[in-house]
Formats: C-alpha cells, sequence, structure tokens
C-alpha cells in the first residue's frame, strides 16, 4: 500500500523554515531560493490540506497544525538519516564521526581544511550538521563546533579560539570613500541580524562614537552579509576567521583597526561518553592543531 508522504523537499524545506521561522535561512542552508522554498511550503499545504505557516505582524509563526508536524516530523528525519548513515557505512573499518557545525563556521573554515583531515585520517566518515539549535539527544550528534561564551551544561568543551570581529569592504570603497573611521557615517553598514549590537560593539570597542549604527540594509545569514559587502552594498563588521580566504584574494580588506575581541570563543563541545570514540579522538587531536589550541 503507497504511503501518504510528500516529496523530501517539501519536509524538508518545512523543517528548517519551522526551526528558524525564516524562509530565508531555509533557502540559504538548502541552497534555494526563497522563492523555491515558498513553493515547497504550499505545495507541502495543499498536499496536507492545511495552513501551516501565518504571518502575524509581518513575521513568520505556525500555526497548531506546524507545530505539531515540527514536533513530529524532526524526529522522524533524524531517525532517516541515522539509518542512512548506517547503510552507507557498511564497510567494517570505517567510522562515522557526526559534527554539529554553525553553517557560516563549516562553509568559511572547516570545509576548506577537511582535504588535509581526509588525507590523514581516510577511514573516518565526516557527516556535518548545521541544524540549530545542537541537541546531542534529539539531533544524534557525536561533538559540536560551537560558539559561545560559557560552559556547557552536561557537556565537556575544549576551547578551540577566539572571535576577533574586523570592518571589511571592498578596495574600491577602502580607496574612495572609507579610509579612515571618521568616514564610517558616509557609507551603508550592513547588520546582521543574528548579531544586531555588531557594529555597536566594535565601535564601542574602539573609542568610537556608536549611535545611530542600527540602520542600513539587513541580511538573515552571514553568506548574504558576506556576498553584500563584495558587492559593494557597504561596510560590515564580521569575525575575521569568516573572511580569511576573501581577505587573502583581495576581494575584501580591512580598511583599518582596531581587531575586536569577541565576548564569544569557539569550543569543541561533545557529551562525556563520547571521550573514548577513537573516531572523535582523532578528529579532536586534529583540530586542536588546526588552531593552535593547547593540546593539539
Amino acid at each position: 500500500m503507497r504511503r501518504k508522504i510528500p516529496s523530501p523537499v517539501m519536509l524538508q524545506a518545512f523543517e528548517l523554515s519551522a526551526r528558524t521561522l525564516s524562509f530565508t535561512q531555509a533557502a540559504d542552508s538548502l541552497n534555494l531560493t526563497q522563492s523555491a522554498i515558498s513553493h515547497q511550503i504550499q505545495a507541502l499545504e495543499d498536499f496536507l490540506g492545511v495552513r501551516l505557516f501565518e504571518r502575524v505582524r509581518k513575521r513568520l509563526q505556525l500555526t497548531s497544525a506546524g507545530e505539531i508536524l515540527l514536533l513530529r516530523l524532526t524526529p522522524a528525519l533524524d531517525a532517516l538519516e541515522s539509518a542512512i548513515i548506517e547503510t552507507v557505512s557498511t564497510e567494517p573499518a570505517a567510522s562515522v564521526l557526526r559534527l554539529g557545525v554553525v553553517p557560516a563556521v563549516a562553509t568559511q573554515w572547516l570545509i576548506p581544511r577537511l582535504p588535509r583531515f581526509q588525507r590523514e585520517h581516510p577511514r573516518i566518515a565526516l557527516t556535518l550538521v548545521t541544524r540549530l539549535p545542537f541537541n546531542f539527544q534529539n539531533n544524534s550528534l557525536d561533538a559540536a563546533i560551537n560558539l559561545g561564551n560559557t560552559r556547557w551544561p552536561g557537556a565537556r568543551s575544549d576551547w578551540l579560539m577566539d572571535e576577533h570581529m574586523v570592518v571589511v569592504c571592498t578596495p574600491e570603497m577602502a580607496a574612495t570613500t572609507l579610509r579612515t573611521p571618521d568616514d564610517l557615517p558616509r557609507v551603508p553598514m550592513l547588520q546582521m541580524t543574528f548579531r544586531p549590537h555588531a557594529w555597536h560593539d566594535w565601535l564601542t570597542a574602539s573609542g568610537l562614537p556608536a549611535e545611530g549604527t542600527t540602520g542600513g540594509m539587513k541580511f538573515e545569514s552571514f553568506s548574504l552579509v558576506l556576498r553584500a559587502a563584495m558587492a559593494g552594498l557597504g561596510a560590515a563588521v564580521v569575525p575575521r576567521l569568516l573572511v580569511e580566504d576573501e581577505l587573502e584574494n583581495g576581494r575584501l580588506v580591512s580598511p583599518f583597526g582596531p581587531v575586536v575581541r569577541s565576548p564569544t570563543s569557539y569550543y569543541l563541545v561533545y557529551p562525556p561518553a563520547n571521550v573514548t570514540l577513537p573516531a572523535l579522538q582523532a578528529f579532536r587531536g586534529w583540530l586542536l592543531q588546526q588552531t593552535g589550541a593547547p593540546g593539539g
């Protein structure tokens, strides 16, 4: 008997949108357009015959039907993903490490370095999970690279590196309109909605006036902010480690200092029971070497 199950794309589009309450973030995670996500949600609602989302004061919210579906769907998708991983990892000598990673850190910092890890540990298969928030029980993760400023209850954590914020813009902007901090009022200040105080904190730490820093275009993901800065739409305050390649190849420049340390740092976090996992031990040692953290 044929099961009444929507397409996997519909389900993933809904689950990511429901978790973040943002079609934009869901589109960014799935490498789709916001319009495509909207079409998938509409198709799912037509398939089920119920409304899953509604807009209240221009904000996306789940309906009661949407809340029920999300509650049931996330464990089902996690179980399906685990089943697929177990199925494809059939060689007895291979081991799988399920790692949660903040999306921007995964794309901008970790993935460019993973070829080295694969060369050193060819028998370890990494599965990267960017679905936030990380949960070692619901997400079935072995470990996670996370950003924070405290210890995580019930988990061990290894400090990896501090986060330092810099101002970036295109070389053309730096050569013409943004030569010194005094020029900042003349250019758009690109805003990260998930870090609404980035400009204020940087200016305050730099000893500069911090009033009127909430204007400018706003973006819901780091990749959008990065693209906007490279397109010359304005200047942005971003973590330096996430724009290392762009600064090296000259697509972006940091026209002036200072480099301001963020109040948060990056940690490798994992349940105490996973300490003895060979794959985690290997990855932990390699990761600490990459960051220069103690123990690497």
